[in-house]
């Protein structure tokens, strides 16, 4: 279930997402950034370029994530995770998609509580200003809006564009880790 890395991620970070970028849950309500400013969505890139693979398997992601207790989920991903022989670090939810409900906020957080006593760190991104993440045992960066626990992150058409009280981020996840720690920074994406 879990995928690692990317060009941008790097192969110390675990992947998982609740969803397609197609049925992406803040993309219908729209609360998505991309979609209120006319951005292509990175992750809607990905499932057209590979319309076949990409879709299926983060259709069969969210087909595991809805049908699985957080505690199965847990051991599953532990155990992945500890069999690798490369370390893993970092584990980012959702690089497609966003949180369905707020049960999707309390099993992610039971699951980041336990992975975190492996030393992994859960780190993500949501546009749900709708939902709660008070309580999350995760780094969330709020998306265009406050209502994560580590920041906010926005896009920018430029450089110019980034507001005061936000930094620019680099673009290499595999060299920067200013969103995967709990420094509360506001992070400016330059849309790509």
């Amino acid at each position: 279930m879990l995928k690692y890395g990317n060009k941008k991620l790097g192969d110390d970070t675990a992947i998982f997402n609740m969803g397609t970028a197609k049925d992406c849950p803040s993309k219908q309500l729209g609360l998505c950034q991309t979609c209120i400013q006319g951005i292509k969505c990175y992750a809607l890139k990905a499932e057209q370029q590979y319309p076949g693979t990409v879709p299926n398997a983060r259709r069969t992601q969210l087909h595991y994530w809805n049908q699985t207790p957080a505690d199965k989920i847990l051991s599953d991903f532990a155990a992945k995770i500890e069999r690798r022989r490369k370390p893993t670090r970092y584990f980012r939810f959702n690089e497609a998609g966003d949180f369905y409900t707020q049960e999707d906020v309390t099993k992610l957080s039971y699951i980041a509580e336990g992975l975190s006593t492996i030393d992994v760190v859960t780190y993500g991104y949501t546009a749900r200003s709708d939902l709660d993440f008070t309580d999350a045992k995760f780094l969330v960066k709020g998306s265009n809006n406050d209502k994560g626990n580590n920041g906010r992150c926005i896009i920018v058409l430029s450089e110019t564009e980034i507001p005061e009280g936000y930094i620019k981020c680099p673009g290499d996840c595999r060299k920067c880790n200013m969103c995967k720690v709990n420094t509360k920074l506001n992070i400016a994406f330059i849309k790509h």
